[in-house]
C-alpha cells in the first residue's frame, strides 16, 4: 500500500518558449505527434486581429529610428548631444466600424532650451481597418521636420508583410497562450517567489500524460525558434517524501490557498452588480451563468489539491462559503 510519505503529489514544471515563427500546419502536426491537446494549439487569427498585431509597431517603448546624418550632425554641433528619434503607435479608435491607429514620430533633443525641440511629436502615418469589409488602409503624412527620412515607407511595407505572414504563421505569444490554457485546465498554481515554477496536482484530469505532452510539444518547437534562445520544458514528479524534506508541500499549499482565495473573491465581486440590481435581464443572466461555471471550476481545482496533497485546505472554507452563497443568490435573482 502506498504510504503518505511516498505518495505522488503532482508535478513541478518550468518552461521557456522564445519567439518562434511556426506554420499553423506544423503546430498541429507537432500536437498530434506529442499528444498536446488540439484545443490548446493556436489557430489563425481573423483579419481584425491580424491587423491589430501587425500594426503595433515597436510595442510599448516604440521603435528607434536612424536619424538623418545632416540633422544629427547639426544637433550635435549646437547642443553637444545626439537626438533620439522613435516611432510610437497611438490607438485612436479600437471600436467598429473603423479601427484607427496613428504612427507618431517622437524626436527628443534633451539640452535644447526650446520645449518644442526638447520633445517634438508629429503623426507620420494613419492606419485604418474597416471591420465590415475586412480591409486595411494606410495614409502617409510628410514629416515637416524631416526626422523620419523615408523610414516610414519601409516600416509600412514591413507591416503589410507581417499581415501576410500572420495568416499562416504563429509567433511565440500565440504558442505561450495555448500553453497557459493547458496549465490552467490542469489547475496549476505558481509557486510564490520561485520565478515561473508551477505545480500541477496529480489529481488533475489526465495530468501525467498531459505533462509529458507539454514537455514534448515545447521541446519540439526548436526548428522554428527565432533568435538564440532554445525552447525548453522541465517536468519533475514530486512525491511526498521529497516535498516533506524540502518543505515544498507547505509552499504549494500556501500558493494554492492564495490563488484560490483571489479567484473566489473575484466571483463575489463579479456578481455584485446582479445582487445590487444594477445588472438586469440578459446581462444579469450572463454574469450569473459565468460565475456559476467559474465556481464549479474552482471547486474542481480545490478538490484536486485536497486529494493530491491530503489536506482539507481549511483556510478556504469561509471564502468558499461566501462565494457559493453569493453566486447562488445571484443566479436565483437573475432568473
Amino acid at each position: 500500500m502506498t504510504t503518505q510519505v511516498t505518495k505522488q503529489l503532482g508535478y513541478l514544471t518550468w518552461w521557456t518558449v522564445p519567439d518562434v515563427a511556426t506554420p499553423y500546419t506544423e503546430l498541429n502536426k507537432l500536437a498530434a505527434l506529442t499528444g498536446f491537446p488540439a484545443d490548446c494549439v493556436p489557430t489563425p487569427p481573423d483579419a481584425r486581429h491580424i491587423w491589430e498585431k501587425a500594426s503595433n509597431v515597436g510595442g510599448a517603448r516604440g521603435l528607434k529610428l536612424d536619424t538623418p546624418q545632416v540633422l544629427r550632425d547639426g544637433v550635435f554641433l549646437r547642443y553637444g548631444v545626439d537626438p533620439v528619434v522613435r516611432l510610437l503607435t497611438r490607438r485612436v479608435s479600437d471600436k467598429a466600424p473603423t479601427l484607427r491607429r496613428h504612427l507618431v514620430r517622437e524626436a527628443v533633443i534633451p539640452l535644447s532650451p526650446s520645449h518644442e525641440k526638447q520633445l517634438s511629436l508629429q503623426t507620420v502615418a494613419v492606419l485604418e481597418f474597416n471591420c465590415a469589409a475586412g480591409r486595411a488602409n494606410v495614409y502617409q503624412v510628410d514629416d515637416t521636420e524631416g526626422w523620419v527620412d523615408g523610414n516610414i515607407t519601409a516600416i509600412l511595407n514591413d507591416i503589410q508583410a507581417r499581415q501576410q505572414a500572420l495568416r499562416a504563421i504563429a509567433d511565440g505569444n500565440d504558442v505561450r497562450e495555448g500553453i497557459r490554457k493547458l496549465l490552467l485546465n490542469l489547475y496549476r498554481v505558481a509557486l510564490r517567489g520561485n520565478g515561473g515554477v508551477y505545480f500541477v496536482p496529480n489529481a488533475a484530469p489526465d495530468a501525467a500524460n498531459l505533462m509529458q505532452a507539454l514537455r514534448s510539444y515545447i521541446n519540439g518547437l526548436s526548428p522554428w525558434k527565432v533568435g538564440q534562445l532554445d525552447p525548453s520544458c522541465s517536468v519533475v514528479t514530486l512525491r511526498g517524501d521529497e516535498a516533506t524534506s524540502f518543505d515544498i508541500r507547505q509552499d504549494i499549499i500556501a500558493s494554492a490557498v492564495a490563488e484560490f482565495k483571489g479567484k473566489l473573491q473575484g466571483l463575489v465581486d463579479q456578481v455584485q452588480p446582479v445582487l445590487k440590481g444594477s445588472a438586469k435581464g440578459k446581462t444579469a443572466e450572463k454574469v450569473s451563468q459565468s460565475a456559476l461555471e467559474g465556481l464549479m471550476e474552482i471547486k474542481s481545482a480545490i478538490a484536486a489539491y485536497q486529494n493530491s496533497l491530503s489536506d482539507d485546505l481549511q483556510a478556504l472554507t469561509d471564502i468558499m462559503q461566501m462565494a457559493q452563497d453569493s453566486v447562488l443568490k445571484a443566479a436565483g435573482t437573475a432568473e
